[in-house]
């Protein structure tokens, strides 16, 4: 296990918080899924698709912990300073990530330094602890991470609701609950054991300005200004009968889209804008 890439433990969508007081729940952040192993100041790390990622975060490599050895699960972020309080930007974690010349990755380590936030452990010393109870690993955990400004473990709260509550106020991705004696899964969102993830989504009124041909897709702008494509395609009848309208207010056709007039509303869910204006993953609602 240690020093080999696996799957991890995978979160199902919820439209709500489960209120069920067998959950705790923990800030979701918004950055990549990491795998961490420590094997005797060695630090090697993985992507959740098996990955190897170490090169890209040197500083990262520098973290010394007071283990022989150990694998965490969490994600890696990157903190946007112009945002009060300092928030999770997933364009530059990203731009993080994709940085593969040894000149990029030095100059934004200095200008977008990468954080690892824990919320698991699953081998330690050794020893696979996966099967242990879900606060059990946590409080190994504790004696394992002492925070600083590479490394940190994510809080848990009893009161999932509240947690929303306050991340919906300062533009949180949402909230993760976990059964507090659930076992750890590789590669799975087991039944009883399954952890839920629910995510602060942002709501908009859209018209439709465009259809992409070669792969599904609709432009979509906010009073004319284009915010991005529609890349989850709706139920076939709503499909079914916007192409039928569509038809009949053609703009102009070229070889990759076909131009509308914005005349035809919806309303989109979207995680958030991006610095350049644009709707992250935005999926149909309904038309208006």
């Amino acid at each position: 296990m240690l020093n080999k890439p696996f799957r991890p433990m995978i979160l199902q969508k919820s439209e709500k918080v489960p209120s069920d007081k067998r959950f705790l729940h923990q800030y979701k952040w918004d950055g990549h899924r990491l795998l961490f192993h420590y094997d005797r100041g060695k630090v090697r790390l993985f992507t959740r698709e098996m990955n190897e990622c170490t090169h890209q975060y040197p500083e990262l490599q520098s973290i010394q912990l007071p283990v022989e050895s150990c694998i965490l699960d969490g994600e890696c972020i990157v903190l946007d300073p112009l945002l009060s309080p300092p928030m999770p930007c997933f364009e530059s974690v990203m731009t993080r990530f994709h940085a593969s010349k040894e000149i990029s990755i030095q100059k934004y380590m200095n200008s977008l330094p990468a954080h690892f936030v824990v919320w698991d452990m699953v081998f330690l010393n050794g020893k696979p602890i996966h099967q242990l109870a879900l606060t059990k690993r946590l409080e190994l955990l504790e004696d394992v991470v002492a925070p600083d400004s590479r490394i940190s473990i994510t809080p848990s709260y009893d009161d999932g609701e509240m947690l929303f509550e306050n991340i919906t106020k300062i533009g949180g991705e949402g909230v993760v609950s976990k059964p507090k004696e659930s076992k750890y899964k590789f590669g799975s969102c087991s039944d009883h054991n399954a952890w839920y993830k629910t995510k602060n989504y942002q709501y908009e009124i859209v018209e439709i300005g465009g259809i992409r041909k070669a792969k599904f897709g609709w432009s979509l702008l906010h009073k004319g200004k284009y915010v991005g494509v529609l890349e989850f395609p709706p139920p076939k009848e709503i499909s079914k009968a916007f192409f039928k309208v569509a038809k009949q207010i053609v703009i102009k056709e070229t070889m990759e889209w076909i131009t509308l007039e914005p005349i035809l509303r919806c309303k989109v869910k979207f995680q958030c804008y991006s610095k350049s204006g644009k709707m992250r993953s935005p999926s149909f609602i309904e038309f208006i």
